[in-house]
């Protein structure tokens, strides 16, 4: 390996450290009841945690995760259609996460999954932009289907792109592939909870 190999890889994994740590105080486990945990992204910096419908039972006692302390959360917002839930955890805070809008994803680009998944905390998985599938009806971006391994626990954690910002959220598996929803949609349903709150 010559000089400008090593220092070119020194850099990568000086990058992926430097996003594994940003991920890390972005996310949360995500308890329903006795259930297994999930894994969530805390939104807009405080107070609030987005995660998947499916890791979220209705009417259960739920917990946030952060650092070995579990917290009492509640839910705001469901969207089963989109499999995403809305959280109130006031005790949480962490680094906003840049949102990369779908539209400009690439087939082949490298994506990372992180999240903690059958009981590993804090893993990090890489993959490939597949394809971006969009909705029939609006035809806006309704799935980011990726090349990356996924498994239980990795449900509600974030997908980001090579320089850490937010393709989506993590939510099945499909004939082997990872599937997100696009950090887009996930946007317009915090703001449209939001709103419907306020009114």
């Amino acid at each position: 390996m010559n000089i400008s190999t090593l220092g070119s890889a020194r850099a990568t994994s000086s990058n992926l450290n430097g996003m594994s740590e940003l991920l890390r105080q972005a996310v949360v486990e995500v308890r329903s009841g006795e259930s297994g945990s999930g894994t969530g992204i805390i939104w807009g910096g405080a107070g609030l945690v987005v995660t998947n419908a499916h890791c979220v039972r209705r009417g259960a006692a739920l917990q946030v995760g952060d650092g070995g302390k579990w917290r009492g959360a509640q839910a705001l917002a469901y969207h089963p259609h989109h499999d995403l839930a809305l959280l109130a955890a006031p005790s949480v805070s962490g680094p906003l996460l840049e949102i990369r809008d779908p539209e400009s994803l690439r087939a082949g680009e490298l994506v990372f999954a992180y999240g903690h998944p059958l009981g590993i905390r804090d893993a990090l998985a890489m993959g490939v932009v597949h394809a971006v599938a969009r909705d029939d009806r609006t035809k806006y971006p309704r799935w980011v289907v990726a090349d990356v391994r996924l498994a239980p626990g990795n449900s509600g954690g974030p997908l980001v792109d090579a320089e850490g910002r937010l393709v989506g959220i993590n939510s099945m598996v499909v004939n082997g592939l990872g599937v997100a929803v696009p950090a887009g949609l996930v946007q317009r349903f915090v703001e449209r909870a939001l709103s419907q709150r306020a009114a």
